[in-house]
């Protein structure tokens, strides 16, 4: 016999005793998250930020499919025998390098944002989870909790729980506190 064979139901004896014995909440991160006025407030800004690269990108394409444009007018007008092409195909390469370099800035730029972008929303997470866990903090206090679980549909570890023990409402009032008390 090995030893995991006992330890199992020993696990779960111990952690059920505690259970009944202790009293237990959960908290649904993800929705104390989106009902928390500085994660709203930050959200928005990073709508913003992507809005303005969307608009970026644009300008960037615009002024690409100008110089396409000209690119294809310069091509049309290499072709008729009746025009000195020395200069014009001189002018056509210089053109040619334009679009090359507005085509690499392009790029780098849609990189350069959307890692941007990215690290913002990792920050978010980060940034305001520190305010979760105090207001959770509070919360358990003021119920007399002994322990806090996370109940977000992302979470696989809790599959039942009754809504008595949920207290995200009271997390996410308690989070928000304080611009209440601003107005």
């Amino acid at each position: 016999m090995t030893i995991s064979k006992y330890f199992t139901p020993i696990l779960f004896l111990v952690l059920g005793s505690f259970v009944h014995a202790q009293k237990v909440g959960v908290v649904d991160v993800q929705k104390t998250f989106d009902g928390y006025h500085k994660v709203k407030d930050a959200r928005e800004r990073l709508d913003k930020s992507k809005k303005i690269a969307v608009e970026e990108l644009e300008i960037f394409r615009d002024e690409l499919e100008k110089i396409v444009k000209e690119l294809k007018e310069m091509e049309e007008k290499l072709k008729n025998p009746n025009i000195d092409s020395s200069a014009l195909k001189s002018q056509y390469q210089e053109k040619l390098v334009k679009a090359k370099e507005k085509q690499e800035d392009m790029v780098a730029y849609d990189k350069r944002a959307k890692a941007t972008i990215a690290q913002r929303q990792r920050n978010l997470l980060v940034e305001h989870l520190e305010d979760i866990r105090l207001a959770v903090k509070k919360v358990a206090a003021a119920k007399d909790l002994d322990l806090v679980l996370n109940a977000s549909e992302s979470q696989l570890g809790i599959f039942y729980f009754t809504d008595k023990l949920d207290v995200t409402k009271d997390v996410v009032v308690t989070l928000n506190a304080s611009i209440q008390k601003k107005k």
